[in-house]
């Protein structure tokens, strides 16, 4: 049933776009969902308000990125440096295919839209690694511009550094992520990102009218939704020009099936994300340190010098002295010790999905016995222990009204307040693939 009494003229005229009030926006957005698209037809993939984690996390709730090696370009698109995962490529390319035949057969409306008679991959894959890289810049920007003169004065050296950097993540890690492993479940990330989808258009998916106009009301929809579905895609509600491969459907795993493991063996369910997808956990910790090192290298660079003010009561005047910032020590390991960093990561992983559990001695206990086990020897031990801290806090995770990420939260971080709601895993992704 639905939640307004929507006018003829209103389903006819669908307005949704992000420059409307709160309520019109509302109105349109739930008309949309509600009745615009067509219920009759086969089920699309809403990435907007039920499968929102599709693609960046895997059956077990890990958060995943694919790996690069299995990326290929798409035949039938717009330039040559379009990609998306290798069997996804060869279902698309497939479908353009048969689209085209099916246009050439007069089996479609010649009059429809042009996206549908002849589909070309418009956008593809997009690197979700650059996307955090540029984010963790603003980050460090958000730490610099933060400083007081006297916290500057403060920092003398590598040791200080760190130790002031990771006091401002951890304070900001309430607010917005700090690791990989969540920013890469912010709604800044989309189902692009994970080598599962090609756009074969590229319309504003925040106006309703531009969809129901040029697609969901194009004499041709519901072939082009049929045919995507005979070649394994599935077409997003939200998006309509936004085709998403549906793992493990019959379909799919036709595309799926030239291609082997590392071990040679046969593409399945169970097997499937730890063939094309890498954990994000097993590499946060080397990414933060990273992270920290080039940084302090940046601050050094633009900070070379500090002073210190000494004021002499006997004759009521202040004496200022300079001196030369500490550049980095050759062995960073001193500072960035393997105990700082998981204690470092540890309350990072926490902090970012509200503090749901303790962090007692027991369990700070429980990882360094992990890490000196090395239970899996396939992984390093820090690797091992991020696997058990990944454990305790990947049931957790942000919903999809956790925020938008922009360039200008961080710079306004004091007069943010946290907007997010923690949700389990289970309950957020449940039957997602």
């Amino acid at each position: 049933m639905p939640t307004f009494d929507y006018t003829t003229f209103d389903l006819l005229n669908p307005a949704g776009n992000n420059g409307l009030s709160s309520y019109a926006l509302y109105f349109q957005r739930l008309m949309y969902k509600e009745e615009i698209y067509p219920s009759n037809l086969i089920t699309p993939l809403d990435t907007w308000y039920d499968k929102q984690y599709y693609g960046a996390v895997d059956r077990t709730q890990n958060t995943i990125i694919p790996q690069l090696a299995n990326l290929t370009p798409i035949t039938k698109a717009i330039s040559q440096n379009l990609l998306a995962l290798n069997f996804v490529a060869n279902a698309f390319d497939s479908f353009a295919i048969k689209m085209q035949s099916a246009t050439v057969a007069r089996a479609l409306n010649s009059n429809g839209n042009t996206k549908i008679l002849n589909p070309t991959a418009t956008r593809a894959y997009k690197d979700p690694s650059r996307l955090y890289d540029s984010y963790l810049q603003q980050l460090y920007l958000s730490f610099t511009n933060s400083l007081s003169e006297l916290q500057q004065r403060q920092i003398t050296d590598f040791r200080t550094f760190v130790a002031a950097f990771a006091r401002h993540m951890k304070t900001v890690a309430s607010t917005v992520p700090v690791t990989k492993t969540n920013y890469l479940l912010t709604n800044i990330i989309s189902v692009l990102n994970s080598g599962l989808a090609i756009a074969i258009d590229n319309g504003p998916p925040e106006d309703d009218e531009y969809k129901y106009t040029n697609w969901i009301n194009d004499p041709n929809f519901d072939f082009y939704i049929q045919a995507a579905k005979k070649f394994g895609f599935t077409v997003n509600k939200n998006i309509p020009w936004l085709l998403t491969a549906d793992l493990f459907s019959d379909a799919m795993m036709v595309h799926l099936e030239p291609y082997l493991t590392n071990d040679f063996e046969l593409i399945t369910k169970e097997n499937f994300f730890e063939t094309y997808y890498d954990k994000t956990y097993l590499t946060d910790i080397h990414n933060l340190k990273n992270y920290l090192i080039n940084s302090y290298t940046l601050f050094l660079t633009n900070n070379p010098i500090y002073q210190t003010r000494e004021r002499k009561p006997q004759c009521d005047k202040t004496t200022v002295k300079t001196f030369d910032r500490s550049a980095l020590p050759s062995n960073v390991a001193g500072v960035l010790t393997d105990k700082y960093m998981l204690d470092l990561y540890l309350d990072l992983r926490s902090t970012e999905v509200g503090s749901p559990v303790q962090l007692s001695s027991k369990l700070r206990q429980e990882i360094a016995g992990v890490y000196h086990l090395q239970p899996d020897k396939n992984i390093t031990p820090m690797q091992n222990a991020a696997e058990y801290i990944n454990l305790v806090f990947r049931d957790y995770i942000y919903s999809v009204d956790y925020l938008v990420l922009n360039d200008n939260l961080l710079k306004n971080l004091d007069n943010q307040s946290r907007s997010g709601n923690i949700s389990t895993a289970g309950a957020v992704t449940q039957q997602l693939y």
